[in-house]
């Protein structure tokens, strides 16, 4: 499967939610292969209804309990907890995508410190607090982030994925949800092979 770049990229894209669990383990097996500074993260919001604070529904909780189960099953070495409520994304996907674009040095310390806090610390990543205090901790300066950008990137993703994580080559072929290990290495060292598409987090919609 080949799709439409959301840019013009050199590297492979990475296409992520930090409330999606398969996405943390994406991120925590990159890292494991000493690929996290090689990709390329575009944040996109997945379920942007969840809420800034406070409990969940009886659906919403459900779900994320479900995908936690499984992450936890196939891949027990990443550590995932369960959060105690599954948050909105949007202000830590903002910081992200910006730091991507501005200072990219810095983006693979930014990405894993702020997965870890949600989904080992247990940190509401959709607090204000929460990410100044990541960014004074990797010295990253305050930053503009586009919240149009943010729906640009959305909205394409809606229409041509609807499911993360996701990794694309430069020339478009996909990797789509979370496989095993071995075919998470074998993409990222080769970026040309097709494959299955693995469980992940879709739109949500019922």
């Amino acid at each position: 499967m080949n799709i439409s770049l959301p840019f013009p990229s050199s590297r492979i894209l990475v296409i992520s939610d930090f409330n999606c669990p398969y996405c943390f383990t994406l991120n925590e097996w990159l890292e494991k292969l000493g690929k996290g500074s090689s990709v390329r993260w575009v944040g996109i919001e997945h379920r942007p209804t969840l809420p800034m604070s406070g409990e969940n529904n009886q659906h919403d909780t459900h779900t994320l309990l479900s995908e936690l189960a499984d992450v936890q099953s196939r891949a027990p070495e990443v550590g995932a907890l369960s959060p105690t409520s599954w948050v909105n994304s949007n202000s830590a996907v903002l910081l992200q995508n910006a730091v991507e674009d501005e200072y990219p040095e810095l983006a693979p310390s930014l990405r894993t410190r702020i997965f870890r806090s949600y989904w080992r610390e247990g940190l509401m990543i959709s607090q204000p607090d929460v990410l100044a205090n990541i960014c004074a901790e990797l010295d990253i300066p305050k930053l503009e982030t586009e919240e149009d950008y943010l729906r640009e990137l959305t909205e394409w993703w809606s229409l041509q994925l609807d499911r993360i994580p996701c990794m694309l080559a430069p020339t478009g072929v996909a990797h789509l949800g979370l496989q095993d290990f071995e075919s998470v290495r074998s993409f990222v060292n080769s970026a040309i092979h097709d494959s299955s598409i693995g469980p992940g987090c879709g739109s949500g919609e019922i």
